[in-house]
């Protein structure tokens, strides 16, 4: 994680592409997180490790989520859910330990999971070259996938659209996932997250860390 930070900038936005109509966001100004993200205290991942505000910062533009060697990390809930819409965020996973999975997804807000669905709009590990998509649906938390090779240590815009027709997720403004089948679509409303989850495989991890340009919300 040592070398200069990099400006995050805009990039290429599936929203401008497609024209889509803001409604919320965070761009992550100022020193301190916006009072419309809740962040997680508790337990981590599958009951490994703990989630802590302490681990979340707002630093020059970017918030920034860090995991250290015990395990300790962050992940926070955005405020307002819908059901459809899309999201897009601007994030950066510099190189650090595989036991740390950056990960921007859509969490059920009124339908507890896994009945509600849970969208992975992009997850990966820290030490991957590589990011994925997971939809998951269902009683029995079923999975559709996607994997997409990439730089993820340079920033990319990340965004996922939620119609009654499709989810569709795309990459720097590019498609690379999509579902048309009705049966892995969520039930109800969802929110917008951000989390740096610990998955332990054995010994300690090197710190870690993600960082987010911005979280915007659309129609």
């Amino acid at each position: 994680m040592g070398g200069a930070v990099q400006v995050a900038g805009d990039g290429i936005q599936a929203a401008l592409k497609m024209g889509w109509q803001a409604i919320g966001g965070d761009e992550f100004l100022g020193s301190t997180l916006g009072s419309n993200w809740s962040p997680y205290n508790g337990e981590g991942h599958d009951g490994q490790g703990r989630r802590t505000s302490d681990a979340i910062s707002v630093e020059n533009g970017n918030l920034v989520i860090r995991g250290d060697s015990q395990g300790n990390t962050g992940g926070m809930a955005w405020g307002t859910p819908q059901k459809y819409g899309k999201w897009e965020m601007r994030a950066q996973f510099p190189k650090g330990d595989k036991q740390y999975h950056p990960v921007l997804l859509l969490w059920p807000s009124e339908v507890s999971w896994p009945e509600g669905g849970e969208i992975d709009f992009a997850e990966t590990t820290s030490a991957s070259d590589d990011v994925s998509f997971f939809l998951h649906y269902g009683s029995s938390n079923s999975q559709k996938d996607a994997k997409k090779q990439i730089d993820i240590t340079q920033w990319h815009n990340y965004a996922v659209e939620w119609t009654p027709d499709a989810i569709v997720g795309y990459i720097d403004g590019v498609e690379w996932f999509r579902s048309e089948d009705p049966n892995t679509f969520p039930p109800g409303p969802m929110h917008a997250t951000i989390q740096l989850d610990y998955f332990p495989d054995g010994g300690s991890p090197e710190p870690s860390e993600m960082r987010v340009a911005w979280m915007r919300q659309y129609q």
